[in-house]
């Protein structure tokens, strides 16, 4: 699958702009040198070079609107020790425009992601029907999900032989209240997990069933957007050694601009599926957080800071990953950009182990966009 995702970012990224109604790509390649690329106890640092490409392309025809987006990324060392860091995502989306009593959007998304210690796929398909028009609009939504993951594991010292594979289906009735730039709503999803072993490496039923009621709000104009999600899971296992999880998440996103300054800001806990022997989930705290200032018309610093704590279900352990830096970009050419970058890693592994690292890049951006985008 991530040969197909590479071929077709490559070569939406390529076509002629006159091909769509809407189009914006862009290519980074990037180089640099890490000094403990698994921010381990004592790790050794490599020379590294990688590229990320992204692309949006939008086409409407009559009553319907097609559209694609994609994200690529792959890092490689110079170490042959360190595996390569690969991330593949294309979404794929099918609307009705034409006023109805009833939209549908139907999108379509296919994930691959491998680094170190974790490989997974996925495979979603999501149909989503609302009421239109009026200030209240109902809507459902249905998911249907296959996925498969395999991450290193504690007691093996490697990968699992197999990948863990599973399907889901979820189904989301909720309802809406739209006014102006602002909405907010309610919703439930109540979903199915069934996965392809009855029993894993183990021996441990993974099978399960969620019911996560939620809350909503966002807003958008042209210098501030804000969302943000409050939901309560729980999730009943049918593997008598696991616990019912029982987690409140959330997710909160903010952009704004304000003369020379902007900020971007995300503050995410979800609860995610997990090879871990003794863990039916893992509940995972993200932050991330950008502050920058535009110095004239073409260049631009920034200070950033990033956190990842994962907390495994059933178990006193957890870990957490901290990165901080700056950086400093000019554009050069129309739509190119150069940029440096320095930042300091600091992590607290599972078995309580501290380790740390720094990193240091130079990139260069290309844009690639049709007329009305630029």
């Amino acid at each position: 699958m991530r040969a197909w995702l590479g071929v077709f970012c490559f070569a939406c990224i390529v076509l002629p702009a006159e091909a769509a109604d809407e189009f914006a790509a862009s290519f980074r390649l990037r180089g640099g040198y890490d000094s403990n690329p698994l921010l381990a106890p004592g790790g050794k640092g490599s020379a590294l070079i990688a590229w990320d490409a992204g692309f949006a392309y939008g086409r409407a025809t009559g009553a319907w609107i097609a559209g694609a987006t994609g994200e690529a990324s792959l890092t490689r060392y110079q170490k042959q020790e360190f595996e390569p860091a690969q991330n593949y995502r294309l979404r794929l989306r099918l609307a009705n425009t034409s006023g109805s009593d009833i939209s549908l959007d139907a999108t379509t998304t296919l994930v691959h992601a491998s680094n170190y210690d974790t490989r997974s796929e996925i495979v979603n398909q999501r149909v989503h029907l609302q009421r239109g028009g009026g200030d209240l609009r109902p809507f459902v939504a249905g998911d249907l999900r296959h996925a498969s993951l395999n991450e290193l594991n504690i007691l093996l010292g490697d990968f699992l032989p197999e990948p863990m594979r599973y399907m889901r289906g979820t189904i989301t009735p909720g309802i809406a209240y739209v006014q102006g730039r602002s909405e907010t709503g309610l919703s439930a999803a109540f979903s199915k997990t069934k996965y392809e072993e009855a029993l894993d490496l183990f021996g441990f039923r993974r099978d399960n069933g969620r019911v996560q009621p939620s809350v909503y709000a966002k807003y958008a104009d042209d210098a501030l957007s804000f969302s943000a999600v409050l939901s309560f899971v729980r999730i009943r296992s049918q593997e008598e050694f696991f616990t019912d999880v029982n987690a409140m998440l959330f997710d909160v996103s903010l952009a704004a601009k304000f003369d020379v300054w902007s900020i971007e800001a995300s503050f995410v806990r979800t609860a995610e599926d997990t090879t871990f022997p003794v863990s039916p989930v893992t509940i995972n705290t993200a932050l991330q957080a950008k502050l920058s200032r535009d110095l004239n018309r073409k260049t631009t610093a920034a200070i950033f800071g990033r956190m990842l704590q994962r907390k495994y279900w059933d178990t006193p352990l957890s870990s957490r990953t901290r990165v901080v830096g700056i950086e400093v970009s000019r554009e050069v050419f129309d739509d190119v950009r150069i940029a440096g970058e320095i930042g300091f890693a600091h992590s607290t592994l599972i078995s309580g182990a501290e380790a740390e690292g720094v990193t240091a890049m130079l990139a260069l951006t290309r844009r690639f966009a049709t007329a009305a985008e630029k």
